[in-house]
C-alpha cells in the first residue's frame, strides 16, 4: 500500500511521480540522482557527437555519412510519437533509461567498417532509442525539479499548514487568522445578541465548530462559520443549535431577538470584519501561490540549466578528443586558395577548397578514434545502470498496453493552441542543430581550413555552450525568460546575416571562432530553457509534451541532414531566419495566454477556498 504523502492537502492532478519515493528522497539523494543525469548525457554524447561532427567529411563516400544522420532523425520523429509514453509507463524510467542508452552504441561500432548498410541500420536502431532517451531524461529531470522544491521548502521549516508543491503543482491553506490548530472549539462574540444578562460574562459559544484538514483534493480545508446565517435565524430555528452542556441555566436562547437597531449595527460591524478577513485571506493565497509558482518554475528552469550546460558540453570533450586524434595523422598545411567557393555561396561538393582540404583519416585513426568513443558510450550505461534510483517501485510500475489511446493523448496535446504557436520554435532548434553539424563544419570549416580544424572549432563551440547554458537559468530568474529568449533570437539572427556576408579563409582562423560562438549561444539558450518551459507549460501531460517537443526537433534535424547536398548554403541561411522570426512570434503569444491563463487559476482557486 503506498504510503499517503505528508502534505495531504496540497495535491492536484499532474504527472505521475510515486508519493511513496517522493516523500523519502531528501536533498542529497535527489542532488546524487541529478549529477547521475547529467553525466550520463555528457559520457553519451561525448560518444556520439564526436563521430556526429565527422559525417558530413569522414564518410562522405555516396553521402553515407549525412544520409545516415538524416534516417536517424527520421526514426527518432516517428519513435517519439508511438513508444516513449508506453515504454516509460511499461518498463520505468531507469530501465528505459538504460535500454535507451545501449541502442546507442551499434551506431559507435559501425563506424570501424563504415558501410552505407551498416550505417543505415546503426542510424535506425539509434533513432528509435533516441526518442526513448531524451523522454525519460526529460521527464525524471522534471520530477527532480519538484522533489527539489519539496525539499527546499522542508528545510525551510515552512508549517505543514502551508504548501507543499506536487508535480509542478501547488495549493494554499487557510492564513492563520482563521484558525492554526485541527480540531479547535472556536467562540464568537455575542455582545450584539439581546441575551438574558443575569451574569456578567458578554460571550456566549453558541456553537463548537471544528477545524480539520481535508484530505487530498478536498476543497474545503478549514471554511469558517458564516456568522451571517447564524444571526439571521428565525427564533423556530434556534432549538436546532446544540448548546454545549456547560451552558449556564441563566442563559435562555429564546431570549435572542434580533430586531434591535443597534444589535443590527454591530451585526453589520462583524459582517465587515469577517469580508475584511476573506478579502485578506484571498490576497494572501496568491501571495502564496506566486511564491510557489516561481519556486518551482526557478527550480526547473536551474535544473534544466545545468543538465543543458552538461549535454552542451559534450562538443568540446568529444571535440579535444577528435582534434588530438586527428592532428596526429595530419601531413599538410591548410592554406586559402584563390579558386575556393566556401560559405555561403558553397553548392555543391566538388568545391575545389574542399577538394584540397579534405583528407580522409587513415585505418589507424579511425580505430582509435572509434574505440575511444565506444568505450565511453559504455561507461555511460554502467553508470546509469549501477548509480541511478528508480523513482518507481516495481510494484507502481504501471500495467498499460500499447493502445491507439496512448498515440490519440499526443495527438490531442499537439492540437492545443500553445503547442501549435511553440512547434515553429522547435522545428527551429533541430534546424539549427542540424545546420551546424551538416553545414557550417562543411562548408565553412571544413571547405576553408580543413577537416581536422572542425574538432577544435567546434571545442569552442562546446564551451561556450556550457557556460552559457549553465547561466541561462540564472538569467531567466533574474530577468525572466522573455528577454533571455529575445536576446538569443536576435543573436541568432545576427550570426545568420553575419554568415551571408562572410568569407571564410584560412588566413582569418578567429572569425571561425566568432561565428562557432555565436551559433553556440543561441543553441544552448533555447535547449535548456525552451524544454524547462514545456516542461512548466504542460506540467500535468509532460510525457506527451516532451514527446510531441522531440517530434519537431527531431524533423527539423531531419530536414536539415536531408537537404544539406542538394541546396546552396545561403538558401539555407534565409529560410532559417525566416523560421526564427516566426518561432519567437509564436513563442511570445504562449508566453502571453500562459500569464493570462496564470492569473486566471489564482483568482478562481483563491476565490473558490476562501469563499463560504
Amino acid at each position: 500500500m503506498k504510503s499517503e504523502p505528508e502534505y495531504p492537502d496540497c495535491q492536484e492532478n499532474s504527472s505521475v511521480v510515486i508519493y511513496s519515493s517522493f516523500k523519502n528522497y531528501g536533498r542529497g539523494r535527489i542532488l546524487k540522482n541529478f549529477i547521475v543525469l547529467c553525466a550520463s548525457v555528457l559520457l553519451l554524447f561525448t560518444s556520439f557527437n564526436g563521430l556526429a561532427m565527422l559525417q558530413s567529411t569522414m564518410n562522405r563516400e555516396e553521402g553515407a555519412g549525412v544520409i545516415s544522420q538524416a534516417v536517424n532523425y527520421i526514426c527518432f520523429c516517428i519513435s517519439a510519437v508511438l513508444f516513449p509514453k508506453y515504454v516509460i509507463k511499461k518498463l520505468g524510467k531507469k530501465v528505459t533509461l538504460v535500454i535507451s542508452t545501449m541502442m546507442y552504441l551499434p551506431y559507435t561500432a559501425s563506424n570501424f567498417y563504415p558501410q552505407f548498410s551498416t550505417l543505415i541500420l546503426a542510424s535506425i536502431c539509434m533513432g528509435f532509442g533516441a526518442a526513448l532517451f531524451w523522454g525519460t531524461q526529460a521527464i525524471y529531470l522534471n520530477d527532480l525539479s519538484v522533489m527539489y522544491a519539496n525539499a527546499v521548502l522542508k528545510n525551510k521549516n515552512i508549517d505543514k499548514s502551508d504548501c507543499v508543491i506536487y508535480n509542478n503543482s501547488s495549493s494554499t491553506t487557510l492564513p492563520d487568522s482563521y484558525s492554526d490548530k485541527p480540531k479547535q472549539t472556536r467562540s464568537y462574540s455575542c455582545d450584539h445578541l439581546n441575551c438574558n444578562r443575569n451574569k456578567k460574562e458578554n460571550n456566549v459559544k453558541l456553537l463548537s465548530f471544528q477545524h480539520q484538514y481535508g484530505r487530498r483534493n478536498s476543497i474545503a480545508n478549514g471554511n469558517i462559520p458564516n456568522l451571517t446565517s447564524i444571526a439571521n435565524l428565525n427564533k423556530d430555528d434556534y432549538q436546532k443549535f446544540h448548546l454545549p452542556n456547560h451552558f449556564d441555566n441563566n442563559y435562555d436562547i429564546r431570549d435572542i431577538e434580533h430586531n434591535d437597531a443597534n444589535n443590527d449595527e454591530k451585526t453589520s460591524i462583524s459582517l465587515n470584519k469577517e469580508k475584511g478577513i476573506l478579502k485578506f485571506g484571498q490576497s494572501l493565497g496568491m501571495k502564496q501561490k506566486n511564491r510557489k509558482r516561481k519556486l518551482i518554475e526557478s527550480t526547473t528552469a536551474l535544473f534544466f540549466g545545468i543538465h543543458g550546460s552538461a549535454f552542451l558540453s559534450c562538443f568540446m570533450w568529444s571535440n579535444i578528443l577528435s582534434y588530438y586524434v586527428l592532428e596526429s595523422d595530419v601531413t599538410q598545411n591548410y592554406t586559402s586558395i584563390t579558386s575556393c567557393v566556401c560559405g555561403a555561396n558553397y553548392c555543391n561538393i566538388e568545391s575545389a577548397c574542399f577538394k584540397h582540404n579534405l583528407v580522409e583519416p587513415s585505418n589507424k585513426i579511425r580505430y582509435i578514434l572509434v574505440g575511444t568513443f565506444l568505450c565511453i558510450g559504455i561507461v555511460c550505461v554502467l553508470l546509469v545502470l549501477l548509480f541511478l534510483d528508480s523513482l518507481e517501485t516495481q510494484k507502481e510500475k504501471e500495467e498499460v498496453s500499447f493502445h491507439v489511446n496512448l498515440l490519440m493523448a499526443t495527438y490531442k496535446l499537439a492540437k492545443s493552441k500553445e503547442f501549435i504557436l511553440l512547434m515553429p520554435t522547435s522545428f527551429y532548434l533541430g534546424m539549427g542543430q542540424g545546420f551546424y553539424t551538416a553545414d557550417f563544419n562543411k562548408s565553412f570549416v571544413a571547405c576553408a581550413w580543413g577537416t581536422f580544424h572542425v574538432p577544435l572549432v567546434a571545442i569552442f563551440s562546446g564551451a561556450i555552450c556550457g557556460i552559457v547554458s549553465l547561466s541561462a537559468g540564472w538569467l531567466v530568474n533574474q530577468v525572466g525568460r522573455i528577454p533571455v529568449f529575445f536576446s538569443a533570437s536576435i543573436i541568432n539572427i545576427a550570426t545568420n546575416i553575419f554568415f551571408l556576408f562572410w568569407k571564410p579563409s584560412a588566413d582569418e582562423p578567429v572569425l571561425f571562432f566568432v561565428a562557432a560562438g555565436l551559433w553556440g549561444i543561441f543553441v544552448s539558450i533555447f535547449w535548456s530553457q525552451l524544454r524547462a518551459f514545456y516542461g512548466v507549460l504542460f506540467k500535468e501531460n509532460d510525457e506527451e509534451a516532451f514527446a510531441v517537443f522531440h517530434v519537431w526537433y527531431s524533423l527539423g534535424l531531419a530536414l536539415s541532414f536531408a537537404y544539406s547536398n542538394h541546396f546552396c548554403t545561403s538558401a539555407k541561411i534565409y529560410s532559417m531566419m525566416a523560421i526564427c522570426t516566426l518561432g519567437f512570434i509564436g513563442y511570445l503569444s504562449v508566453e502571453v495566454l500562459n500569464r493570462k491563463n496564470e492569473r486566471k487559476k489564482l483568482t478562481t482557486s483563491t476565490s473558490s477556498e476562501f469563499s463560504g
